[in-house]
């Protein structure tokens, strides 16, 4: 098993047993209905609209009723959801503007078997949204996948509580600003966001830095193309926290209550 499905499994893992924990309605055998009634809890959703617009998406779920927050990825700002489930099957998300007007709408199902084949041939409940999204007064439909990235207690105005945040925007006000400079390649910029001293690993070793100077002298060696394709891969937003820090993707970079990266896992 590879490095990143360990982490990937571990995450799932994490999921299930926070869900037992705070009483959630997980049951071993998955079923065909979606039911949840986890008003405390945030599901992470990661997919794309058309295939080619990534998003993240956050939900609660309230017996038949759902709120939430999805972003974009090119865009980092947050565009509140308001829906239902019908049948433990059909969702419906109203895409809503500042001032509650529904500005655009989310129309889907929960599916039982996962079109992508992340989750093999496992029978699903709530993992999988596979639909539609288009704008109030256009005929125009645009296709959405989502899948289950993870889930954290929370709530929807304050999720990093878990590492002592007040402010949930001040880790993403940071996470955003390393996650676009390591897009620009900007270096200054990407040291400077890093709380030292730090670990990195290269060639197989673990190296100890101090200070911005010491990671900028091993750039191309820690920001490798695979390590920096990782990380732009992933959404900056609505992250997996624990009490060690907030996640981004599926761990290769941590982030700590001032939004600072608190970790760097290249390997």
């Amino acid at each position: 098993m590879s490095q990143r499905s360990r982490v990937l499994f571990s995450l799932r893992a994490l999921s299930l047993l926070a869900a037992v924990i705070l009483g959630a309605s997980v049951s071993p055998t998955a079923s065909a209905a979606c039911e949840r009634n986890e008003p405390g809890y945030l599901w992470n959703f990661d997919g794309a609209i058309a295939e080619k617009y990534p998003i993240r998406m956050t939900l609660v779920f309230s017996g038949d009723t759902l709120e939430g927050v999805y972003t974009y990825r090119s865009q980092l700002r947050d565009i509140r959801l308001r829906g239902r489930i019908d049948g433990g099957k059909t969702v419906v998300l109203d895409e809503l503007d500042a001032a509650g007007r529904v500005t655009a709408r989310f129309e889907g199902e929960f599916v039982t078997r996962d079109p992508k084949g992340r989750y093999g041939d496992s029978e699903l409940a709530c993992e999988v949204i596979v639909g539609s999204w288009g704008k109030v007064g256009s005929s125009e439909r645009l296709s959405v996948y989502l899948g289950t990235e993870g889930a954290t207690a929370g709530s929807l105005r304050h999720r990093y509580g878990a590492i002592g945040v007040r402010d949930d925007e001040v880790v993403h006000r940071g996470a955003a600003r390393f996650w676009r400079a390591v897009k620009a390649g900007d270096r200054a910029t990407v040291a400077a966001q890093v709380r030292y001293p730090t670990a990195v690993t290269l060639d197989g070793k673990v190296r100890r830095l101090t200070g911005p100077k010491d990671l900028l002298a091993l750039y191309d060696g820690v920001f490798t193309p695979k390590f920096v394709g990782a990380i732009l891969e992933s959404t900056p937003r609505y992250m997996f926290v624990r009490d060690q820090g907030a996640m981004l993707g599926s761990g290769w970079v941590w982030f700590g209550a001032d939004g600072k990266v608190t970790a760097l896992n290249n390997f």
